[in-house]
């Protein structure tokens, strides 16, 4: 009886909602030259989020939800590494990430954790007091926990 296994290059990679992840395509085989290069980057099988055809990037079919968010590092794209960096990250960019490189049959999967946000710092702001019209600056640290409730504490 003949047995057959199939490899398969699956990585994870997590990060947090706001932050930026680095996803790695890699292989000994990657060794192209860089104007034959052609890499396909999807989610989940249909979204498009990045291309590289022959050699230069194309933003033309990519999907609008990772407009501007995108890049290859090109440092990486010379040792034979794609490595695709996602910015401002959004709960909805978890799931899996598929390079696939046509020339050489190579596709490599990741698949992406987003974690939620738990805490928020925020804001400067400015208090004015009714009477006398002096303004006081006052930076408010609050936090919104992840199950979405504010509490606010009032000192005089």
């Amino acid at each position: 009886a003949k047995s057959c296994f199939l490899a398969s290059l699956h990585q994870v990679a997590e990060g947090t909602e706001g932050s930026s992840v680095i996803l790695k395509c890699s292989h000994r085989r990657i060794v192209l030259e860089e104007q034959q290069l052609t890499v396909h980057w999807r989610h989940n099988d249909t979204r498009n989020v990045f291309d590289i055809i022959h050699g230069k990037v194309s933003v033309k079919e990519q999907n609008s939800a990772y407009k501007n968010r995108t890049e290859v590092l090109p440092d990486e794209l010379k040792k034979g590494q794609v490595f695709l960096r996602l910015t401002d990250l959004q709960l909805s960019d978890g799931g899996t990430y598929l390079c696939f490189v046509p020339a050489l049959g190579l596709d490599h999967s990741t698949q992406l954790v987003v974690k939620e946000r738990s805490c928020i710092t925020c804001t400067t702001a400015e208090i004015r007091s009714h009477g006398s019209g002096a303004r006081m600056g006052r930076t408010l640290h609050f936090l919104i926990p992840s199950s979405g409730f504010i509490v606010l504490y009032l000192i005089r």
